[in-house]
């Protein structure tokens, strides 16, 4: 009885042994490095770095301190690529590959190349306003305004600043006087 109450408590304790979670054996990787400036060699502070797997999903990324230095932990084992993006510079790639006796991944100093781009030409008109004030009157020219297409002269006079007309009547008022003369 002695013999069997052993056994049965053995099998128990290896039954209940095998149903707890396994924990991960495998360490995690890291890698870190340092952002600069290409130009000025000053480095440069809140430069996104992500890393991506092979099937260009992103796993985790980070962001550099205040000296331009990263450090990303907790990478699975394989081949993945570090990006580091900054507005107004060019983003670089550089591939990684955590294995069991590197797991630990220093990408040195990274050296970020502006992307400035040249713009073309700028061409600029200079065309007479709409509205022109002279000493007797006010002449307002309806010729290359974009509202004035396919406008009938009620409609023109409507969309003038400060003229106003009667859609049953017609009478022409500026500001409230209708004492005026088209």
């Amino acid at each position: 009885m002695k013999n069997l109450l052993l056994l049965i408590l053995t099998f128990s304790c290896l039954y209940l042994q095998a149903q707890m979670p396994k924990k991960r054996l495998s360490k995690p990787g890291s890698v870190s490095g340092k952002v600069i400036d290409k130009v000025t060699n000053e480095s440069l502070p809140y430069v996104n770095i992500v890393v991506k797997d092979a099937a260009n999903e992103i796993i985790t990324g980070a962001i550099t301190n205040d000296n331009g230095i990263f450090n990303i932990k907790n990478l699975p084992e394989g081949n993945s690529i570090v990006e580091v993006q900054f507005i107004g510079y060019k983003t670089v790639k550089k591939p990684i590959s955590i294995q069991k006796d590197n797991r630990k991944i220093n990408l040195g100093t990274i050296a970020l190349q502006e992307d400035a781009t040249t713009l073309d030409e700028v061409e600029i008109r200079a065309e007479t306003s709409t509205v022109t004030q002279k000493i007797d009157r006010k002449v307002i020219n309806v010729g290359k305004d974009l509202t004035a297409a396919g406008a009938t002269a009620s409609e023109l006079l409507n969309n003038v600043q400060s003229v106003s007309v009667d859609s049953q009547t017609g009478n022409i008022s500026l500001r409230g006087n209708e004492n005026v003369r088209v």
